[in-house]
């Protein structure tokens, strides 16, 4: 069972989200402080990353650059989750964010539970 980590300050989205990916068999751990993630991640290193962008603390940009510099983690996939941008269904794939010359993958919230599902299950090989 693939185990996603949820990082977003927005509680009633990251818990919707959970129960969506749970009853697609994922494993979902929520954080709702990026810097709690992070710390975590040197310990448990999850298969995928789901990332709000604009967090308190610490943005998602700033974890991610914090989380690639971890020779552990440089390689676990991270999905960006933020109402910074919209994706349409069919520019999934094509959407994305770059920080430090590597590009992300990118769902515009409010998303799509089947967007979700999508992006997720293409990111990690379902």
């Amino acid at each position: 069972m693939a185990r996603i980590w949820l990082v977003d300050d927005d509680r009633n989205l990251a818990d919707l989200t959970k129960v969506a990916l749970v009853k697609n068999g994922y494993e979902v751990v929520i954080f709702h402080e990026a810097r709690k993630a992070i710390n975590e991640a040197k310990k448990t290193i999850p298969d995928l990353i789901l990332m709000d962008i604009m967090m308190p603390q610490i943005s998602g940009a700033e974890a991610v650059k914090e989380l690639k510099r971890d020779p552990s983690l440089k390689n676990v996939p991270i999905i960006f989750l933020t109402a910074l941008i919209s994706c349409e269904e069919e520019d999934l794939e094509k959407s994305g964010i770059t920080i430090d010359g590597i590009s992300y993958k990118t769902l515009g919230k409010p998303y799509e539970i089947e967007s979700l599902l999508k992006i997720v299950g293409n990111t990690i090989g379902r």
